[in-house]
């Protein structure tokens, strides 16, 4: 593995691959020249001569650095990828989990994926490849669920799932982690069968299934008890999430989201879904 950290790899291949002597002395920049003697201050620049860019180029050599690779080249690569570049395999760009989707099934459901029929434990998950699972999946419709406890808790969930089909997909929408909320939404484009959403009931709930493709319904409780529910719902969330949601919404031809929407708004409150989660008994 090269002794040299990514930043200063990056920055000796600009310093090599320029026509110019002066670069900016950088911390990782001021840092080599001082652990090297490669380089000489000059005010706030460091200097390296054509002697010096000889030293680095031979010094990158010697880490198994071809001193014409683009300093960004690492960017696209998975870490295996950035092994034909150098013997650092971080030094790749690219998240390790990136593309990733959380998938599982309905309670005594198969996943069906590649001709195989998956059983799997409650509060288990398959973490798949998004662009590849698109290709593998075989249901024929999609559950999309906002939250995670929800996702892993899907079969303590209180309410009635049977409107989204009797053997759905079920798939987490993601968060800013490595299952990131872009790759289902990709997952789900890839499917092309109807898709239903399980979503906090509040307006940034019915932004995420007003953007969904082929939306063919919203799980939610019976009228009544939506109502009686929703009568004790967040104000404040509400009131939060309304200015960035309330014109896509009021705008919105989805008849599922209108429906609910309007009942929402009624009630100026928010509900989280999680409210329908069972707790478990003791």
């Amino acid at each position: 593995m090269t002794t040299l950290s990514k930043q200063t790899a990056r920055a000796l291949l600009r310093v090599v691959q320029s026509s110019d002597e002066g670069f900016t002395a950088s911390k990782t920049l001021r840092q080599f020249s001082a652990d090297y003697g490669i380089g000489r201050n000059k005010g706030v620049r460091l200097l390296f001569d054509a002697e010096d860019k000889a030293h680095v180029r031979e010094l990158l050599c010697a880490e198994g650095i071809d001193p014409a690779t683009a300093p960004a080249a690492w960017d696209p690569l998975t870490r295996a990828q950035a092994l034909e570049l150098g013997p650092n395999e971080k030094f790749a760009f690219r998240p390790v989990k990136r593309d990733r989707v959380a998938i599982k099934a309905l309670a005594q459901r198969p996943l069906r994926m590649a001709g195989e029929r998956l059983r799997l434990p409650p509060a288990c998950h398959l973490d798949i490849d998004g662009p590849m699972g698109a290709r593998l999946l075989e249901h024929e419709t999609a559950l999309l669920v906002e939250n995670w406890e929800c996702f892993n808790r899907i079969d303590a969930i209180d309410l009635d799932l049977s409107p989204a089909g009797d053997d759905p997909i079920v798939i987490w929408r993601g968060d800013g982690s490595d299952t990131r909320a872009g790759q289902a939404l990709a997952l789900l484009h890839a499917l092309d069968i109807p898709v239903w959403a399980f979503v906090d009931y509040d307006p940034a709930g019915l932004l995420i299934a007003e953007r969904l493709p082929r939306l063919a319904g919203i799980i939610t409780p019976e009228p009544l008890r939506l109502e009686e529910d929703l009568g004790r719902g967040l104000t404040d969330r509400y009131q939060a999430q309304l200015p960035m949601a309330a014109a896509v919404l009021d705008g919105s031809h989805q008849e599922p989201v209108c429906r609910l929407w309007a009942i929402v708004r009624r009630h100026g409150r928010a509900l989280p879904q999680e409210r329908y989660v069972r707790l478990p008994t003791t």
